[in-house]
């Protein structure tokens, strides 16, 4: 009734009322008591002579309108819609502060409501209108983003996808009366013309309290969970009110970062990481001379991986014409893995730090096999505290470095030999992981990145972690053993193998057959250990050589990491059987299969040096690499391209450390709905009592006569199986591994929670996490 009548009144353009006009800007109001828009409703005084209106005729506005509609309604029930909901009072008071500083007219330490002659601000930041980044739109052709304030046309096709084509593109493409591009061809009449100007603002919601607007992003509100309008969303200060007088409601404990799965993998690294940060922060301490804990530090950080999925990345055709007589693979088997670092900043975990990588184990085929690829990195410098460690270097450097040398050492424990690493800064305006970066975090120039790099890698090596590094170009370039393309990984979405198509296409394109040959000559392939090849092998030669031209430039950038010895004659990896090493020169050892009876080499120098016999202990390094982690499923994150696009589409941004709060907020919310339904749907709960329906039943009912039971644990009521379910939900309460970790207990009472939320209707249910089930399943 009462959305019924504010949603006529609000969105009835040019309404007047005592004098004053009353407009809103997108989407009409939900059908609900709360009042939640796209835009604030701007109020607008008819008097040139006062523009504003003041916040009394708004309030009056307002309150007629509501007032006599709320007797007729049932209070709506706070369930959490806003994270502030769950924050203690020194959090609210924190955050209330922090968003007053987003507004850089303010100061002070504010905790009370300003007030302003404009009514039409947000009450928290102090600022009414903010607009989001534009969205970027690439040409379905060139694939290049469409600049601002230009023309563009596009289409929606039969699955409901919208492809755009910039101007030059879509003349470009034209034939006739139709648009031919990338095997397509469609009508010109189903296109339409565009400009790219479109201004996106934040959304805004009122506070069913004392309704004041705030932006949504501000009050860290999750629309998701309120679909219908029929929560009751309260502000942080009518929040801080409530503490005051002793009247505020405490809801149960927000779901974070914390609870996402843990894995071996994430468990590992966040071990080092803790270790690492209390040795750095004893150093400082000592150096100056106080207790550790009198000295800054970081505090609050949670790795987690949130993807880990099996791929198999398919090599291309033209490629695989060249190695028809190498037996190249088809095909790679590997795993995707995505992990991510968060941090709780003023009661919310923010994503900072994100990973991809690609894991080719022990059963993939060579040259892929036992290599990792770390084949994107992004951060955001919202990193607490902002300091720097004993050494210089900042600490969250030091954090990322710990992360990055944390997965390396868990990657050798499982048998990998070789890790590849792409360090290239991304473009400006363009993001890796991260959508929209702030504008005072700086894109590292090249050489800077490498140094980051290397110095993250000689941490490693003084640890044995890694035994030496190279690149690219060095590795398999320079020696004329190794000029085959053959030898050169494939990874998905790697610069050189993207090159190496691109020659192969300009080499077919203006060669036929044996004219290849003609390019090199006979002298040229003498020279280089190579005569009378076919057409083909000169052909590998021929790219191996426009590759290296082109890598030359950056070698540095493409670097090829060992993580166990390798040979120097057949360049594996020495992982059983013995070597033997030359105790001069640090990088020199053969392995058993390529020694000869001499046992010595010739130095560089030309000095003939004796080769020792190293003993290699089989038991370090495991036959196989197979993963003992779980399969995590995630349409989110199943690449980079699927995660920023999701992010543009919701106008997740971390341009900001407000808005950095609520996208990781709502990555986190999409992460847990994700994989607890992906948990549910495989069976996660089913196999706990399948075929045992009078069981599940009988248990049911124990579960809900436990949640309410009152007796003390020492002298137990006498309903059967009480106790047993009261001393499983203090076992929970207490336990660190939870279901993630994979305790047995945990998983069982889970399971019980769930299959209760399926068919419970009490509103008021008392069993434990009876509502936020329903919540994040609905």
């Amino acid at each position: 009734m009462i959305g019924n009548i504010i949603k006529s009144f609000m969105c009835k353009r040019n309404l007047e009322c005592n004098g004053f006009r009353s407009s809103i800007n997108g989407a009409d109001l939900p059908p609900s008591k709360r009042k939640r828009v796209e835009n604030l409703p701007v109020l607008q005084c008819d008097n040139q002579q006062s523009p504003v209106c003041s916040k009394k005729n708004k309030t009056e506005i307002s309150n007629d309108i509501t007032s006599s509609a709320r007797r007729d309604l049932t209070e709506p029930k706070r369930v959490g819609i806003s994270l502030t909901n769950y924050f203690s009072i020194e959090q609210l008071k924190d955050h209330i502060y922090n968003l007053s500083q987003h507004n850089q007219g303010s100061t002070g330490n504010r905790t009370e409501r300003s007030v302003s002659e404009n009514v039409n601000v947000c009450q928290l930041c102090g600022i009414h209108k903010l607009v989001f980044v534009p969205t970027p739109i690439y040409c379905s052709s060139c694939c290049k983003c469409i600049k601002r304030n230009l023309i563009y046309y596009w289409f929606v096709d039969e699955d409901g996808g919208r492809h755009c084509y910039c101007t030059k593109c879509f003349r470009k493409c034209c034939v006739d009366d139709n648009v031919s591009s990338r095997g397509l061809s469609i009508s010109k009449n189903k296109f339409q013309k565009a400009k790219n100007n479109d201004r996106n603002e934040e959304s805004w919601v009122q506070c069913d309290k004392c309704e004041c607007w705030q932006h949504q992003i501000c009050a860290l509100y999750n629309a998701k969970k309120d679909l219908e309008g029929q929560a009751k969303y309260i502000c942080p200060f009518c929040c801080l009110k409530e503490f005051e007088a002793g009247e505020h409601v405490s809801l149960p404990v927000s779901i974070g970062a914390q609870d996402l799965p843990r894995t071996m993998l994430s468990d590992h690294i966040e071990q080092r990481l803790f270790t690492s940060l209390e040795l750095e922060r004893n150093e400082r301490a000592k150096l100056s001379g106080h207790d550790a804990n009198e000295v800054p530090g970081a505090a609050d950080l949670i790795v987690r991986v949130v993807l880990s999925v099996n791929r198999n990345l398919r090599v291309n055709q033209q490629f695989l014409d060249i190695f028809h007589n190498e037996g190249y693979p088809p095909e790679f088997q590997y795993k995707s893995k995505v992990i991510l670092l968060f941090q709780k900043i003023g009661g919310v975990d923010v994503c900072l730090f994100g990973m991809y990588v690609q894991e080719f184990g022990s059963e993939c085929a060579p040259p892929n096999r036992r290599c990792v690829y770390i084949s994107y990195l992004d951060s955001i410098n919202y990193f607490k505290p902002d300091i720097n460690t004993v050494k210089g270097e900042a600490l969250r450097t030091f954090v990322y470095h710990e992360i990055l040398i944390g997965y390396m050492d868990y990657c050798k424990k499982r048998g990998f030999t070789t890790c590849y690493l792409w360090a290239c800064p991304s473009v400006k305006g363009e993001d890796y992981i991260l959508y929209c970066h702030p504008k005072s975090q700086k894109t590292p120039k090249p050489e800077k990145l490498r140094l980051w790099y290397k110095s993250m890698l000689r941490k490693a090596s003084e640890e044995d972690i890694v035994v030496n590094y190279t690149n690219l170009y060095d590795h398999f370039f320079v020696p004329s053993t190794r000029n085959g393309a053959a030898h050169l990984p494939y990874f998905d979405g790697d610069y050189w193998s993207g090159a190496a198509e691109d020659i192969i296409r300009n080499i077919e394109k203006e060669n036929r057959g044996d004219k290849v040959k003609k390019l090199i000559t006979k002298s040229t392939l003498k020279a280089i250990g190579h005569d009378n090849v076919y057409a083909d092998a000169t052909k590998d030669i021929l790219v191996m050589q426009k590759l290296g031209q082109t890598i030359l430039p950056v070698k540095e950038e493409f670097i090829i990491v060992n993580l166990h010895v390798v040979c120097t004659n057949c360049q594996q990896a020495i992982l059983s059987e013995g070597r033997w090493s030359c105790k001069q020169c640090k990088n020199f050892h053969i392995c058993t299969k390529c020694l000869t009876l001499q046992k010595t080499h010739t130095s560089s120098n030309g000095e003939v040096h004796l080769l020792s016999e190293v003993v290699v202990d089989e038991d370090d390094i495991p036959a196989s690499t197979e993963d003992q982690d779980a399969i995590i499923e995630n349409d989110i994150f199943e690449n980079r391209h699927s995660f920023l696009s999701f992010c543009e589409k919701n106008h997740y941004q971390f341009d900001s450390l407000r808005r950095a709060k609520h996208s990781s907020m709502m990555i986190l919310y999409y992460l847990y709905k994700n994989i607890y339904l992906s948990k549910t749907d495989s069976g996660f709960e089913k196999e706990q009592f399948e075929g045992q329906g009078p069981l599940k039943v009988k248990l049911m009912g124990v579960l809900v006569h436990a949640s309410q039971c009152r007796a003390i644990l020492s002298n137990p009521c006498s309903f059967s199986g009480c106790l047993k379910i009261r001393e499983l939900f203090q076992h929970v309460s207490r336990c660190s591994v939870r279901v993630a970790g994979g305790c047995a207990l945990c998983r069982k009472i889970w399971s019980l929670l769930h299959w209760h939320s399926q068919t419970c209707q009490d509103n008021s249910c008392l069993v434990p996490r009876c509502k936020d089930i329903k919540k994040h399943v609905a």
